[in-house]
């Protein structure tokens, strides 16, 4: 499956970190990009944290605003 981010990144288990450290169910984080013009389920999100969705750069941009983190601290190598 082709990927539109680098999975060394695990870009899904630090929007699943930021997520709990918000205390927010994928639910609320879902309910929160939506209103925020990004049209993402609670299943997306989901599937996003266990990586086996892509992120477009347009979601990582809207993950990292309702999540409150700086885009890079998505992309930082573990």
């Amino acid at each position: 499956m082709k990927r539109s981010t680098p999975m060394d990144r695990n870009i899904g288990a630090k929007v699943k970190f930021y997520r709990e450290r918000m205390g927010l169910t994928q639910k609320e984080l879902a309910a929160r990009l939506q209103v925020n013009g990004c049209d993402l389920s609670e299943t997306i999100v989901g599937h996003i944290e266990t990586g086996h969705r892509a992120v477009s750069v347009f979601e990582i941009d809207k993950l990292a605003e309702v999540l409150q983190v700086d885009y890079n601290a998505l992309f930082a190598q573990d």
